[in-house]
């Protein structure tokens, strides 16, 4: 998931403790990139929300093959985040099948990488972005492929041609 088109978040509308995810937000890196994010806010102190829907619009995937989550992420405040999964074995989630990771504050986005250690097939599965009530979470991209490049957009033909006629 990027975020670059808005049918997207029909996939993202299960959830617990967060507010909708309703809208695609614009923002800028540190370098001034423009990037697509859904920005989302947790309302108690153990938000979720579940890529693809608490019952996944995706196929299961094998989870030796695809054993790491990369996800590209702007925080406000250093927590922990969870990732809870259930298998084609064990249908339900539970604290054997879920992994914690410490996910620093920074100033800009990270490329985060959480590496799962799951078996089987992976039926689905859900991010708990830390644990901090009234916090807010932009996140740019959810990959199992690894992560995803952040380019800037190019500038129009017409534009860069004036800036250049001016020049003469």
């Amino acid at each position: 998931w990027t975020f670059d088109d808005v049918a997207e978040l029909a996939d993202w509308q299960d959830y617990h403790n967060l507010d909708p995810a309703v809208t695609i937000t614009k923002v800028r890196d540190a370098k001034g990139v423009e990037r697509n994010v859904l920005r989302i806010a947790a309302t108690g102190d153990n938000p979720f929300i579940y890529p693809g829907g608490s019952v996944p619009s995706w196929e299961p995937f094998d989870g030796y093959e695809h054993d790491t989550i990369y996800i590209g992420v702007r925080v406000q405040e250093t927590d922990i985040w969870q990732v809870d999964y259930v298998t084609s074995r064990d249908g339900d989630f539970s604290n054997k099948q879920s992994r914690k990771f410490k996910v620093e504050a920074r100033p800009d986005f990270v490329d985060l990488e959480f590496k799962m250690q799951w078996e089987n097939m992976i039926r689905g599965f859900r991010i708990h972005p830390g644990t901090t009530k009234n916090k807010i979470t932009e996140i740019d991209y959810v990959s199992l492929r690894g992560p995803v490049v952040v380019t800037e957009t190019p500038r129009r033909l017409a534009t860069t041609w004036g800036r250049i006629k001016d020049l003469f």
